[in-house]
Parts: structure tokens; sequence; C-alpha cells
């Protein structure tokens, strides 16, 4: 039996050979969108390939069928043409040295940026708060020492937001860095000629944007990573990009397995990995407690949805918004934040609930400064707010999770609340990750998460409950009645 994987005239990876059929089912995962397509008379497949009928996919997915095949094989032979392998491992010279900077790397950090110049592609998992970007800032750095003609080198390292180009920016002035590099975001110019180019994903995908000088990247580096995920829009300008070179960080992998596949494919395999728990341990970063507020609904059909029972997602919005505009709830929200001794961030999922929220802490607060970040915050305000927090201990900072939930920098953070609800992996704990930086004052963050206990949030805080546990963060209950007659909030349980 063989297997053979090749280049095509475009550039795509390609296999064919005996267990083609079998790969390819193997690869494949449901499509859970068929049965909405089917209610609907429209047809739809049942599963997603990675692998086309014709044999293309992306190049790194070769590690993924390798491990497969390795598994299932020992028979079998594989034959790799070396315009594959070129692609595959597009090694860099293994005498690239790991450069000096300002920061000294951490033994792990080392070992990340040695790993990817051996390979030349890959992804790096490492929890947030584990120095993604310095880890990045010396490979980088390694590599355009190395270079023939510095002043020929380019890279790309692209990023989720804006916020995270101004950070990133700043990260590698304080790095002190040697290559040149530019910012390149609505507010800034396209700067060809800079080693190193920053960018957010936005302006990548901007019809109006030329993006063709992606050719000519020498270096690729991909920041939250995960966001990389099957379907989103950013996938496109990978058809573009021809380097092989190229890196993804991330705090934790997406859940789907389509969507692990679509980064790996994209980018490489996954190089490196550290936990949460293990940088806790080795002291790198603060520890955490979580703290689940379980509210008790007395009148809970008024939470219900009394329309159409087959429809899930009206149920669920209709318990939702109902929860975001109880009064009660905001309550608890309110008198849990006034306990706090020093600064606080508030994730919500929804401005008119964030809107909500502020009306009421600005009101109940009066000894603390509020603050409500949302999508037409700009940057500068947002860097303003942070700045503050970082100086001051009486700030309650709500913000749409989506804005704060993934890179955002702030080392003076004790607690940090889910408003919200919800059970997306990644969200909760890119979320916990903004405030399990080490500073002076904080001997450990506390994790309020409000659990309310209705029927979506009952699941939903059960999802939460296997993260913490697999994360390796204890947790306790406080229990609290909500008297929709009463008017009033009861201590109901500790």
């Amino acid at each position: 039996m063989t297997m053979m994987f090749d280049i095509d005239g475009k550039g795509r990876a390609v296999v064919k050979g005996d267990e083609f059929n079998r790969l390819r089912e193997k690869f494949s995962v449901e499509n859970e969108a068929a049965k909405f397509g089917r209610f609907r008379g429209k047809f739809m497949p049942y599963r997603k390939y990675i692998i086309t009928p014709a044999g293309k996919f992306d190049v790194g997915m070769y590690f993924e069928f390798k491990k497969y095949l390795n598994s299932v094989y020992d028979n079998l032979k594989v034959i790799k043409s070396e315009q594959f392998k070129q692609a595959l491992y597009p090694r860099i010279d293994e005498s690239v040295k790991i450069p000096e900077l300002r920061l000294k790397l951490r033994d792990y950090q080392h070992d990340i940026v040695t790993r990817c110049n051996r390979v030349g592609r890959g992804v790096v998992v490492l929890a947030t708060a584990g120095g993604k970007t310095l880890t990045m800032a010396n490979l980088i750095q390694g590599n355009y020492n190395h270079s023939k003609d510095k002043l020929d080198f380019r890279c790309v390292v692209i990023v989720p937001d804006l916020g995270l180009v101004n950070q990133t920016y700043s990260d590698f002035r304080d790095y002190g860095v040697s290559f040149t590099y530019s910012k390149w975001t609505g507010n800034h110019d396209l700067n060809l000629t800079t080693n190193v180019i920053i960018c957010n994903m936005g302006i990548l995908q901007s019809k109006k944007t030329d993006v063709s000088f992606l050719k000519v990247m020498d270096m690729v580096v991909v920041d939250e990573v995960h966001k990389l995920r099957s379907g989103n829009k950013i996938n496109a300008i990978f058809k573009i990009i021809e380097t092989n070179n190229r890196y993804g960080f991330t705090g934790t992998m997406p859940e789907k397995l389509e969507d692990q596949w679509n980064i790996i494919g994209k980018i490489g395999p996954v190089l490196y990995e550290k936990n949460s728990y293990q940088l806790r341990e080795e002291d790198y970063i603060a520890p955490a407690q979580v703290c689940v507020i379980k509210i008790l609904y007395d009148n809970e059909r008024q939470y219900m949805y009394n329309g159409v029972d087959f429809d899930p997602t009206a149920k669920y919005r209709h318990e939702l918004t109902t929860l975001q505009q109880s009064t009660y709830r905001n309550n608890v929200i309110s008198k849990v934040c006034g306990n706090f001794d020093n600064n606080s961030l508030l994730l919500v999922d929804y401005i008119d609930h964030g809107q909500l929220l502020y009306n009421t802490l600005k009101i109940k607060l009066k000894d603390k400064e509020v603050y409500f970040i949302r999508g037409e915050v700009e940057v500068s305000e947002r860097d303003r707010i942070k700045k503050l927090m970082e100086g001051n201990n009486n700030i309650v900072c709500i913000a749409i999770s989506k804005i704060f939930s993934t890179g955002i920098n702030i080392k003076n953070l004790h607690y940090i609340m889910f408003c919200a609800g919800g059970k997306a992996k990644v969200k909760i704990i890119q979320s916990i990750g903004r405030g399990l930086r080490q500073h002076r004052s904080k001997t450990q963050l506390t994790i309020v998460d409000i659990a309310d206990q209705l029927h979506y949030g009952k699941q939903h805080m059960q999802k939460r409950l296997k993260l913490y546990e697999q994360e390796k963060f204890e947790y306790k209950f406080v229990t609290l009645r909500c008297s929709e007659s009463k008017h009033n909030l009861k201590n109901h349980e500790k």
C-alpha cells in the first residue's frame, strides 16, 4: 500500500494513493448546519472534509495525517516529493542564534524559539501571561540577524485588533529590537520599507486593501491564531502568502476539530504547549480562585420562552435578555463590586447589558470610578483607562468580552467577573488570562462567575465548571435567592 504527497502547479498540497478514501473520511466532521438547511428546504452536505475530492489539502495537515497513518498501518509506504518536503519543513539554518534583548527569555521561551527555528513553521500554545510577545520578538530578531541582507528582510505580524497593534508596537520598543517595524491600520499607512509590519486582521480583510505585498514576505507571525477558524474571512489571505515560514501563537486552541485542523493546515503542527496550571506551578503567573455565585429565582416562569417550543435559539435569547434586564441580578453584581478592594473587570457580551450595568454601578458605587469600554470607544481612550487601572485601585471597568478577552495587558487587576454566562472555552480561558499577570499588590486573581440557575444558565455553568477543573482552578459556591415578590436579595446558602 502506498500514499503519495506532492505540490501541484498552483502550490497546493495534494494526496493520492491506496488509502485515500479512508484518510479523507477520517479527517472529516459532521456538518452541524446540515439539519438547519434541510429544515429550510436547502440541501447541505452531511460532512465537512479537510481533503477535497481531488485530494487537495493545506500542507500543515500532513503532520496530523502522519500520526493517524502510523497508528493504523505497519506496512504503508509514504512517498513525499522534494517540493512537498520543502513546503513541509522550511527549516531555517540550525545555526540561528537566540538573540539577547532587554528582557531575558525564560527557559521555556528559549525552548519555543529553538523549536520554531528547527522546524520553520508551527503553532505555539502558550497560556496567557506566558510572554508570547517577547517570544515572538526573539523569534523575529533571530531570523532578522541571520538573514543575508537585513535591509531586504520582511515579516508581517498579524494581530486581532487595533489595541494589540499598539501594544505589540510598544512592546517591541521596550524589548529593544534592532529590526525596523511599523504599524499598519486604518489610521496608519502601509510602510513597506520597514522589516516588520504589525497589522490588524480588519485591515487585511478590507475589500479596498491591496495585500499583494504579502507574496514577498520572508516570515509570517499570527498572534491569537485561534481566530483563524474555518470559514473566517481572514483565511483568504493565506492564498496570497507564499512563504512557508509561518508561526501562530495562542493561549488556547479552539474546541472544534475543523477549526484546529484549519489552523494546523495553514500554519503548521503544534510545536509547543504550556498551560496556565504549569505557569502557576512554576510561579510565572498569579494564582487564581473562582467564586461561583449561583442565583436562584423564585419566579422562574417569567424567564421561560412561551413561543414556539422547537426554536431553542429564541428560548435562549429570551432567557438571556430577561436576565440582563433583571434589577435583582444587576443589584447582585453591584453589591459584589462594592466589596472589591482593588480593580475589577466586568465582562459582558452585549452593549445594552453593559450600558444598563454602567448606569446601575455609576449610581450605586459612588466611591469608585466606573468605565464602559465598547466598540466605538477609541483605542486612545481604552489605553488611557488601562493606564489609570495600573496606577489606581478603585476602578470598575465594564467591557464587551470580544474587545477585552484577548491580548489586553493589565497587571494591576485583581478581580474578573463573568456577567454574561456562556460556555465558549476560548473566550473564558482568554478572559481569565487578563488578570493572571503578576503585580506587587496581587496575591491571587479572583474570578467571580455569575451562574443563573435557570434552564440554559445551569447547562452553561456545568460547562464552565469543567473548564475550571481542566485548568485546575479551585472554585467555591455562594448561593443567593432572588425573590421577585419581596423585591430583595436573600443570602440563601454559603
